[in-house]
């Protein structure tokens, strides 16, 4: 893929996914600015990512909009440009039912999965307009395109379904400035919060039996897709919402 060379800004880099990200697209060429709130974890990606000139942690908080100016400040010093934003910081909530949801519950999904994804891609598009292109990813969910029975994320999902308007939206305000905007909507993807699960048979086998491919994502199917999305390759591929589910939604 042709990525060799661009400036990438990974957010949530410290965690499963981003992690998975940034090494996929060093491993292709790229320069990255790797921003998460954990010093600690970023330090330990770049450490196990390769050339240490080729990475640039930046400890930051997305809903922060002074953090967030920062950390395109330190990108511009650092490298001259930004050609790439994966926007793939994000939380989520452990399952409750809306009512009994508190205001500070639904503002810190709101803040970070929203308001986040927008205070970023705010603070590089003006780089990008000024470089004539550059491409924009965010990570979505299945869950911002379904409703699943009895798993009530009701304001998780209303955030991930806004990031999928935002990025179509974009996609069209910014294309005459060569700008793409392209969103990735992952389901079940291996982390430290369902490995539980997955260290009981049972469990595993009933959660793997949800999908036409019968196994959970690894992060490294979302950083593919990912790549994709970033390279020459999709040069004409904007405002599309990539589903990599395993092919659970196919049968809906």
């Amino acid at each position: 893929m042709a990525l060799r060379g661009k400036i990438a800004i990974v957010t949530g880099a410290g965690g499963e996914v981003g992690k998975a990200i940034v090494k996929g697209l060093a491993s292709k060429g790229c320069k990255i600015v790797m921003i998460g709130r954990s010093r600690d974890r970023l330090a330990k990606v770049v450490s196990q990512s390769g050339d240490k000139k080729n990475f640039l942690p930046v400890t930051a908080d997305i809903t922060k909009e002074a953090e967030v100016l920062s950390a395109i400040e330190q990108t511009i010093s650092s490298f001259g440009r930004i050609d790439i934003l994966i926007n793939n910081a994000g939380i989520i909530n452990d399952p409750v039912c809306f009512h009994e949801m508190t205001d500070s519950q639904w503002t810190e999904l709101i803040n970070t999965n929203l308001i986040g994804t927008f205070r970023m891609t705010k603070a590089v598009l003006p780089v990008m307009m000024k470089n004539n292109g550059g491409s924009i990813v965010n990570i979505s969910s299945e869950l911002g395109m379904r409703a699943i029975a009895r798993v009530p994320l009701s304001v998780y999902g209303v955030t991930k379904a806004g990031v999928i308007m935002f990025t179509r939206s974009i996609a069209v305000e910014y294309g005459r400035y060569g700008i793409r905007c392209n969103c990735v909507c992952p389901s079940t993807i291996r982390s430290s919060i369902i490995e539980p699960y997955l260290q009981d048979e049972n469990a595993k086998k009933l959660l793997e039996s949800l999908f036409p491919l019968k196994r959970i994502g690894e992060p490294e199917d979302i950083s593919g897709a990912v790549e994709y999305l970033c390279s020459d390759e999709a040069g004409w591929v904007t405002g599309s919402i990539l589903t990599v589910d395993g092919g659970a939604s196919a049968r809906q």
